[in-house]
């Protein structure tokens, strides 16, 4: 099961301009930026960092071993070097988004989150947030190359909070280059990811995660081979955005063996291993939502396999192919349901 998360608000603050608000941008950056306007721009004090604020859940809602990851869509990287590492802290005091635009017109305003202040005519305890740097952190290294998108586990962070119900005091994460990377001269890498405000199907979220699967095979019988016939019997053309619905999948003969009783050739007869697993992808983009792995997993009852779709994290007005992989152990197959769904 899985839970996205995306931000109640999300910023960057500069360095270089320190008494820039960024909060309507359609880009989040982490690493350098110079002042363009000096003559020798310094990437010595040229840091940008990302803050970003979530409604966490409550316990309620999400089971108690669920992992989360923050995860980014890459937009662009410049001069990133190679295995560079992020770090994610805990900000420890409120602010504001603020309605500033870094690249366009209004650049002054000052009415949020700047790297001097975290509101309109408040200051942060010190210069670039208030952060909880001896706390519990995160971290990834980018390996990959090119850049890929980046997914930070942040488990050790926001599970305790959840567990003892302490969202009242969680401001939100800040993603940055390491301390020692910002005030190195030599490091000169920027990585801008989209923000909230993207008019793309982009933005940021939190992903919450956890194995929900119940298996009960009842009088079905495992699959036999490879060629069954798999049918999502009840996917629905359309969904509202927020509906939660079973899929139920029929799993039976390929081609059933012709016979002159009346048994009907074609009814559910098989159930889907334990190591089955469903994606979702964003049909136009090719993008996956929903990916293959341990918290989309395939479960069964007496009647049949199935999963549970919760439609909270799709985008309204566009259509998603469901896929199912299978792994017996001696074969691994994936299998497209052939059937869009929209939703609406």
């Amino acid at each position: 099961m899985r839970k996205f998360i995306t931000p109640s608000k999300d910023t960057t603050i500069y360095q270089a301009y320190p008494t820039n608000n960024a909060g309507l941008d359609e880009i989040l950056e982490i690493g350098k930026v110079v002042d363009t306007a000096l003559v020798e721009p310094s990437y010595v004090s040229a840091s940008a960092r990302s803050l970003l604020y979530f409604d966490l859940p409550t316990t309620a809602s999400v089971s108690s071993a669920a992992n989360y990851f923050l995860s980014l869509k890459l937009a662009n990287a410049s001069d990133v070097q190679r295995n560079q590492k992020l770090v994610v802290y805990q900000v420890s005091r409120s602010w504001d988004e603020g309605s500033g635009y870094f690249y366009q017109n209004v650049q002054n305003v000052n009415d949020g989150a700047t790297w001097r202040q975290c509101a309109l005519n408040t200051s942060w305890s010190m210069f670039g947030a208030d952060i909880l740097t001896s706390s519990t952190s995160a971290s990834i290294t980018l390996s990959e190359y090119p850049l890929q998108d980046i997914k930070i586990d942040v488990t050790n962070i926001i599970r305790p909070i959840v567990s003892q119900s302490l969202q009242n005091t969680f401001y939100g994460l800040v993603v940055q280059f390491p301390t020692t990377d910002e005030v190195n001269l030599y490091n000169q890498g920027n990585i801008k990811v989209f923000s909230a405000q993207t008019h793309t199907i982009h933005q940021p979220t939190l992903e919450v995660a956890w194995d929900d699967q119940a298996f009960s095979t009842g009088s079905l019988v495992a699959i036999p081979s490879t060629t069954v016939k798999i049918v999502a019997s009840n996917l629905q053309e359309s969904y509202a955005k927020g509906d939660v619905a079973k899929i139920s999948f029929v799993v039976r003969d390929q081609y059933p063996l012709r016979s002159f009783d009346s048994t009907l050739r074609y009814k559910n007869k098989y159930y889907l291993p334990t190591s089955s697993y469903y994606s979702i992808v964003d049909t136009q983009s090719n993008v996956t939502i929903v990916p293959f792995d341990s918290y989309s997993k395939v479960s069964c009852d007496s009647n049949g396999s199935y999963i549970v779709l919760d439609t909270a994290p799709l985008y309204s007005g566009r259509f998603y192919t469901l896929k199912l992989k299978i792994d017996t152990g001696s074969y691994s197959k994936t299998i497209s349901t052939d059937t869009l769904f929209r939703i609406v």
